[in-house]
């Protein structure tokens, strides 16, 4: 049995979580309860990360894929088995894994790599706090056509003289800087996800 499974509720993962073949490097680190269930865990990624939530995600811990199960799969066949996430807590299912795999979007394909970094005593605090440690780079826009779509989407966005500037500049709200990470507004967004 693993140091993690061990200790169980009683302690706190800190998980740092990379978007993968991001050049730089776009990446958090956080501090999860180890009792979270992947349905918060999802939504303590896109918190972290800077996503909206509108897309569908799966987690993939141990070649096991698991997510938002429907009665009628919309890729019926042709996806892996997909085991329903809602009460499925992330310390029963790493075992003696360190490291696993979120995908949200399956159109973009943004797949994030997540590793556990260390694990922490619960703090004196009656209910376990979620906080980002640190991070850097902004998330890419929703819809944005995955990471090629995104690296055409800053050529043009970061450069004044690029024929699609003024076009993709509008598209994404007027403004956006490749290096912006607020982590005291990611904090503000994460105060809202209750374990």
């Amino acid at each position: 049995m693993s140091k993690i499974q061990r200790l169980g509720p009683t302690a706190q993962l800190q998980l740092r979580i990379e978007l993968e073949h991001s050049q730089p490097l776009i990446w958090r680190t956080v501090v999860v309860p180890s009792n979270i269930t992947l349905v918060k865990l999802h939504s303590v990624i896109q918190a972290a990360m800077g996503w909206w939530g509108g897309h569908l995600h799966e987690f993939v811990i141990d070649h096991c894929h698991y997510g938002q199960v429907f009665d009628e799969a919309p890729f019926l066949g042709m996806e892996p088995e997909l085991v329903d996430e809602r009460r499925k807590k992330l310390i029963n299912l790493l075992g003696r894994k360190r490291q696993f795999e979120y995908l949200y979007d399956f159109g973009d394909n943004w797949w994030h790599k997540l590793r556990v970094e260390g694990v922490l005593p619960l703090t004196t605090t009656p209910r376990p706090q979620i906080l980002c440690l640190a991070g850097e780079m902004a998330c890419p826009p929703e819809d944005v056509g995955g990471l090629v779509g995104y690296f055409e989407f800053l050529a043009a966005a970061t450069n004044p003289l690029h024929e699609e500037h003024e076009a993709m500049i509008e598209w994404c709200g007027g403004h956006f800087d490749p290096t912006d990470f607020d982590i005291t507004l990611t904090n503000q967004r994460l105060q809202h996800i209750k374990c």
